[in-house]
């Protein structure tokens, strides 16, 4: 993990991410995760290097860091992986708080304050937060893994 972000490091590019509903087909080398804030959530949330929002289900747990997330659910709600030994870039979290875990797929899912970091496939294009509140149970994510409501 490098507490920088991925131009800083000079890279260029986004590291193998990819947004919406693409299918990811092999772990990204890096991922940037940086806090902003977007209308209509005023709180700071996280996006990656492509903008997309990232998420958190409140059906996983966070200690211990766990995914309830899998199969179908994963497609619809795509896991934020990084290969085995790659970089997590970050702008506005501290490192203190980003983890990861291995998924029942045996992937490799990254954690903030301990909750797994998910995309959403109705995110087509940067900016979007159409996961926002889905079934009272995934919420934008917090620079610490608090939920944003609002």
């Amino acid at each position: 993990m490098v507490d920088t972000t991925a131009a800083q490091d000079g890279r260029t590019g986004t590291g193998g991410t990819v947004v919406g509903a693409a299918t990811q087909e092999i772990p990204p080398q890096w991922v940037q995760l940086s806090a902003v804030s977007s209308p209509p959530l005023g709180s700071p949330h996280l996006i990656n290097i492509n903008q997309a929002a990232l998420y958190r289900f409140d059906n996983d747990t966070a200690s211990p860091s766990q995914s309830a997330c899998n199969d179908d659910c994963a497609a619809q709600w795509p896991p934020v992986t990084i290969k085995q030994g790659g970089n997590i870039y970050l702008a506005g979290v501290s490192p203190q708080q980003i983890g990861a875990i291995q998924r029942q797929d045996g992937l490799i899912q990254i954690t903030v304050g301990g909750w797994p970091v998910y995309r959403y496939a109705g995110d087509t294009k940067p900016g979007d937060l159409n996961g926002q509140g889905i079934g009272g149970t995934w919420f934008a994510i917090g620079p610490t893994g608090e939920k944003v409501t609002r």
